[in-house]
């Protein structure tokens, strides 16, 4: 790999150096600094009812104590079952406007759909979740814990009291990612190292229920991308990993920032990894770099409903009479998107554009002049999204 110069985070410019705030807090040696004054300026002011991990709200120390601390520990017990993925996975929402079985063997759904934690009404087996979303009924599903803010802060409150893990594990489910809790690069950092330890006490949560897991790598600045390479260091047995690009890492530079830094991560370890790319297809020239990649997304399903037809790489019009199902179209579409996709991905191979790996320097990324926050979308592309 051709040397390239990275930021100190992840949107940051060469040369920047820590926060003058950083250098004397007390959490910098997990924490790793931003390259702001430090993270606590855009402080919201209302102490008495903030609920994020800031050292100025008045529940900082509850909000702490619920998610574990904020330093990772050097051993979790994760377990993660290793098999080969196909390279593309779709994304179904529901069954609507099918009045049969996708033929598709291995799927992908949302986790917070499937455990609803205050519905009543929950699957009562495996055939009863498969039929509910009109799949086969020996298909394989990952769950992809991938939504919005007040989706993953709903499970998180009910996760543990209404035993979703375990109700989740009698659905014959494959993989499950773990929770996605944000990143925003709007809040103080203690709020990140909050919301990773609480993914890796919910990846916890699902191994004890008898799930395969895969780690799902949110992270910020160098310090952050350190403690997932110390992690899976130390958990070997763990070889596939989850990033999500729908949201903050759509943008392609942030994106090239933390592709690179897993880069690193694979050679420090000096073994590959398996990465889950949710909503990564716009990224497969820098995706290819990393040893496998398996994308996720929900253009066929949603470009299906919008009775669009995947024809030569582009989407075409493509009329329904009312009332008319959309089985067909929907197979066909998946079809053809996971050849594009694969097409795609030996292409960029075939052209050479991988040279022998050299270590990532942390340097140097081009700056980004507007703020993007980083708040969850749901999983599929902008319905205006061309392939």
């Amino acid at each position: 790999m051709i040397l390239r110069a990275l930021g100190f985070t992840s949107s940051s410019e060469l040369g920047t150096t820590m926060g003058l705030g950083c250098q004397r807090c007390e959490i910098l040696d997990i924490c790793g600094g931003t390259t702001d004054f430090d993270c606590y300026a855009s402080c919201c002011g209302k102490h008495a009812t903030c609920t994020r991990a800031c050292p100025n709200a008045h529940g900082f120390v509850s909000v702490v104590q619920d998610a574990g601390g904020m330093a990772m520990e050097s051993r979790y017990a994760i377990a993660q079952r290793v098999e080969t993925l196909p390279i593309y996975i779709p994304h179904i929402s529901n069954a609507s406007c099918r009045t049969g079985r996708l033929s598709s063997p291995f799927v992908a759904l949302t986790t917070f759909d499937v455990s609803a934690p205050n519905a009543e009404n929950r699957f009562a087996s495996p055939q009863d979740l498969r039929r509910h979303y009109g799949l086969r009924d020996d298909a394989q599903i990952m769950l992809l814990s991938v939504a919005k803010d007040n989706l993953l802060e709903h499970h998180w409150r009910y996760s543990e009291v209404r035993r979703l893990a375990q109700y989740l594990a009698t659905l014959g489910i494959t993989h499950i990612t773990s929770p996605n809790f944000s990143f925003a690069l709007n809040e103080p950092r203690p709020e990140h190292l909050v919301n990773r330890n609480r993914s890796l006490c919910e990846a916890e949560r699902m191994t004890a229920a008898g799930m395969s897991v895969i780690p799902h790598l949110n992270a910020f600045n160098q310090k952050d991308w350190s403690c997932w390479r110390d992690f899976l260091r130390d958990h070997p047995h763990l070889s596939m990993v989850c990033q999500e690009f729908q949201t903050g890492l759509a943008n392609g530079r942030r994106a090239r920032w933390h592709i690179h830094q897993l880069c690193n991560v694979e050679q420090s370890l000096g073994r590959g990894l398996h990465l889950i790319a949710a909503g990564g297809r716009r990224h497969l020239p820098l995706l290819i770099e990393l040893s496998s990649v398996t994308i996720i997304d929900a253009n066929p399903f949603f470009k299906t409903h919008m009775r669009r037809q995947l024809v030569g790489g582009k989407w075409h019009l493509y009329p329904t009479a009312e009332g008319a199902p959309l089985d067909q179209l929907l197979e066909e579409n998946i079809a053809a998107y996971t050849r594009y996709v694969e097409g795609k991905m030996a292409s960029l191979k075939e052209l050479g554009t991988l040279p022998p790996k050299r270590e990532v320097v942390p340097q140097d990324i081009p700056p980004i002049k507007a703020p993007i926050a980083d708040i969850q979308m749901p999983l599929w592309p902008s319905l205006r999204a061309t392939a």
